[in-house]
């Protein structure tokens, strides 16, 4: 397996596979009875920062039993890589647009919120000069998509305590990784609500530990309220995240291949509307650009080829 091909597998694990070309290398399909989504390694703290000024309201998501929701979000992403100081040339990605469909099955007493989601439409939007093969890959993989289902268990603070998703038998094992990486994306869009009464200009922040793609990495999110009312409220939110050195265990790298992670940095920002009858921002966006830097070894016999690698996420969300 030459050095290219496997830092497109490593770099497809990591970022669910939409940075590179999905077809990159046969794999066949597999029975995937579910996906349990990685949660938070650890439970997240939260902190109020200020309660912001008078009248102050106290946060809650409290949306009614059979209620619906639709969420349509719009992924763009950029990237610049270089391996061993030598830029790679730059691949134009598609833009992608994934609707999901949200359904309140229950309220417990205790506030818990169980809920149903299926992802419905998908959409490739082609980049110019976007390779006419990454373009088929993305639309013929992601085109599996469409359909599938899962359930969510979230308290009234939007601590999410369960997820999973049920993969019908014949889907490519590759939509793993997609479909993880969309579920990170709505994780960062949605937001946890801390106890209290806040107004406008309340700011807390949650800290956590969090285990997706083959990494574990540190996050931490400052909140500020910039307008609130009983019905909802405008939320700014910024994200760092980063990441110890450690050993990466990502599908598809042969036995002899060795993966490491030396570093990893986010930073992003974003502004969306929340109702408190609702599970997911009615529209927002947020950006969020990762440096990385990682080093790969193909065999025993060959030496070590350092990655660094550089990613824009961009995020649009609407109720339509």
């Amino acid at each position: 397996m030459n050095k290219t091909l496997i830092l497109s597998v490593l770099i497809g694990g990591i970022y669910g596979n939409i940075s590179t070309p999905i077809a990159i290398q046969p794999v066949t399909a597999a029975p995937l009875p579910q996906l349990e989504r990685s949660l938070a390694a650890t439970p997240a703290t939260i902190e109020v920062l200020t309660p912001g000024a008078e009248p102050r309201r106290e946060l809650k998501f409290r949306p009614a039993a059979n209620s619906k929701q639709t969420m349509v979000m719009t992924m763009g992403m950029s990237m610049d890589m270089s391996m061993d100081n030598n830029p790679l040339p730059k691949m134009p990605i598609p833009k992608m647009v994934i609707k999901t469909d949200l359904n309140v099955q229950k309220v417990d007493p205790s506030g818990d919120i169980h809920y149903n989601f299926a992802y419905g439409d998908i959409k490739v939007i082609s980049e110019k000069d976007t390779p006419p093969a990454m373009l088929a890959a993305m639309q013929k993989s992601l085109k599996s998509v469409a359909g599938i289902q899962g359930n969510l268990v979230i308290n009234s603070s939007g601590l999410i305590k369960s997820k999973n998703i049920v993969l019908p038998k014949t889907v490519d094992p590759r939509i793993k990784e997609t479909l993880e990486q969309f579920n990170q994306s709505i994780d960062q869009v949605s937001t946890q609500l801390p106890s209290g009464m806040l107004g406008v200009g309340g700011k807390w922040q949650v800290n956590n530990v969090i285990q997706s793609g083959g990494i574990k990495f540190n996050q931490s999110a400052i909140y500020e309220i910039l307008e609130i009312s009983d019905i909802g409220m405008t939320v700014q939110t910024k994200i760092t995240q980063s990441a110890l050195p450690q050993d990466l265990k990502l599908p598809n790298l042969g036995k002899d291949v060795q993966a490491k992670l030396t570093s990893l940095n986010s930073t992003g920002e974003g502004q969306y509307r929340v109702k408190f009858d609702s599970l997911l921002p009615i529209a927002g966006k947020l950006l969020l650009n990762t440096n990385s830097k990682m080093s790969i070894k193909v065999s025993p016999k060959e030496p070590l080829t350092n990655v660094v690698n550089n990613i824009a996420i961009n995020l649009n969300i609407s109720d339509k």
